[in-house]
């Protein structure tokens, strides 16, 4: 791990850079579309929280990318040793190793509570606030996870509890690492090597 990365961060170096790919989307009765998706984890200069951006655009008949569908930005703050034993005083079986801040466009924001394990998160929301004209969420569950034969690909899985619905599957993605600042032509390229 760099030098310039907090410590605290250890457990989620596997994350940090830039990393597009696609996607598959679809909610309750929203038609089930494919997506193209860049997403991206910045550590700060000794800082124990990594920055976090994701943009997600539907893809057309063709293979390009169309229209952007969301967008979501937030930080991922890594808990130190004393603040995970501190944490997990009372509940052995639900380790928190990081708390999680995401805003979205459409209106909400979402804190999450998780854990990590072995290049695997698993995140649940604590708490959910929306705008008077955002979407009306209510819980939010994720996991994210390196697999592949060399653990190169980065799969999450997303699942939703809005409009009046229970948790339920909303979007889920294999991301590879990527070069380069220009994500929008990055993922339509592994689209259309897809």
């Amino acid at each position: 791990m760099d030098a310039a990365v907090h410590p605290d961060l250890a457990k989620l170096s596997f994350l940090i850079g830039h990393w597009e790919g696609v996607g598959v989307a679809g909610y309750a009765e929203e038609e089930e579309f494919q997506f193209g998706q860049r997403v991206e984890f910045t550590p700060r200069e000794g800082l124990p929280y990594l920055d976090y951006r994701a943009q997600a655009w539907r893809m057309n008949p063709d293979g390009t990318l169309g229209e952007l569908v969301t967008e979501e930005s937030g930080y991922w703050r890594a808990l130190s040793e004393g603040d995970t034993a501190q944490y997990a005083k009372d509940d052995e079986k639900n380790i928190i190793h990081l708390e999680v801040l995401i805003a979205h466009n459409e209106g909400f924001i979402e804190s999450y509570l998780g854990n990590v394990f072995a290049n695997r998160v698993e995140m649940a929301t604590n708490a959910v606030m929306h705008t008077i004209t955002g979407l009306e969420v209510t819980a939010s569950h994720r996991l994210y996870g390196l697999f592949g034969e060399d653990r190169d690909t980065l799969g999450y899985a997303w699942d939703l509890a809005a409009r009046g619905h229970d948790l339920r599957s909303y979007m889920s993605a294999q991301l590879k690492k990527s070069e380069g600042e220009n994500g929008e032509k990055s993922a339509q390229a592994d689209a259309e090597q897809s």
